[in-house]
């Protein structure tokens, strides 16, 4: 009877491990889908280019993501905390967007718009 016990927990344990912990995405596809997050949340002020729009940065002070100078003082916690609690008229996006989201718009999306060595 202990030896059925011992199995069935065993054939439990292992059916958890490989269905449970199996990755459903790969990274393009994360990465593809936070830059569909990009474009549904933050697209509309701060544009796809990232450099947002004249009114919005004259009037609202929208950053410019390809701005390099912005790119070195802006920390990524900070950036962290300015999406999930909002800044000025930017919406606060905790609970709306899971923490992971908030963290891959800072490291994948933002810091994508950073300029390249040779253009500095």
């Amino acid at each position: 009877m202990r030896n059925y016990q011992y199995c069935f927990l065993s054939l439990i344990l292992l059916s958890l491990c490989f269905f449970g912990c199996q990755k459903k995405q790969t990274i393009l596809s994360e990465r593809e889908a936070i830059w569909g997050v990009y474009e549904r949340e933050c697209q509309k002020c701060h544009k796809a280019d990232g450099r947002g729009g004249f009114i919005g940065r004259l009037f609202f002070k929208v950053p410019d993501f390809t701005d390099v100078k912005w790119q070195d003082n802006a920390s990524d916690s900070r950036l962290i905390i300015h999406l999930g609690n909002g800044l000025r008229k930017m919406p606060a996006y905790k609970g709306k967007l899971k923490d992971e989201e908030i963290v891959d718009l800072v490291k994948i999306c933002i810091r994508s718009f950073y300029p390249p060595v040779e253009q500095r």
